[in-house]
């Protein structure tokens, strides 16, 4: 019997793993009316949390159950991406977070979506698929832009000055691993190239 897990992805629109992506894209518009509309920090931590738990399971459902879909693989990064956006025009405009902290977490997804996308696009190569360093960082990279929003809330029970340590703290864990996830996703392209272009040649050997 064929494994759930290791089942091609199927062009399913409405399965529960996408319901959950469209309802953390959704949230995002919450957010950013919470956090800089309202001014009302300890909602938008809420709203961040909630999308943060959807998007911690949506990937389990589907691989537990066999709904990997074509539409949630390419749609589950790009939620991520723009939550990510979204939190880090936050903590900009709030005055949250270091400015080149935020930059440098901009910065990489940057170069990785604008350019790194495009130009694979262009060679016909495939995306890399997401490795575990990556999901290691991108997970670390949000509790650090947790952290930081969460340290805004201030009332007389709350740890703002320990919120800000534990960000710190999560600042010199997640960069690092978000940039290596970023070069080991460079290698993969330029392993992919270095294949292509050896199957290339192997082919005009046998036509010639």
């Amino acid at each position: 019997m064929t494994d759930q897990a290791s089942a091609p992805p199927s062009d399913a629109i409405l399965t529960v793993p996408n319901l959950l992506t469209f309802f953390r894209l959704g949230l995002i518009p919450g957010f950013l009316y919470a956090a800089i509309g309202l001014d009302n920090l300890g909602i938008a931590v809420a709203i961040a949390a909630l999308g943060f738990i959807t998007d911690l399971v949506d990937g389990k459902i589907a691989r537990r159950y066999g709904q990997v879909s074509k539409l949630g693989i390419a749609l589950d990064p790009l939620s991520d991406r723009l939550g990510l956006a979204s939190g880090a025009a936050v903590l900009i405009v709030k005055h949250l977070a270091p400015l080149w902290v935020v930059l440098v977490v901009i910065a990489r997804d940057a170069v990785l979506v604008l350019v790194g996308a495009p130009v694979l696009k262009a060679l016909r190569l495939p995306i890399p698929p997401v490795t575990r360093v990556g999901k290691y960082g991108s997970f670390a990279v949000t509790v650090m832009f947790g952290l930081f929003l969460a340290s805004g809330i201030h009332n007389a029970s709350h740890p703002t000055h320990a919120i800000r340590v534990a960000a710190w703290v999560f600042v010199f864990i997640s960069l690092p691993l978000y940039y290596a996830s970023g070069a080991g996703y460079v290698r993969a392209a330029f392993s992919s190239l270095k294949q292509q272009n050896a199957e290339g040649e192997r082919e005009r050997r046998r036509v010639n």
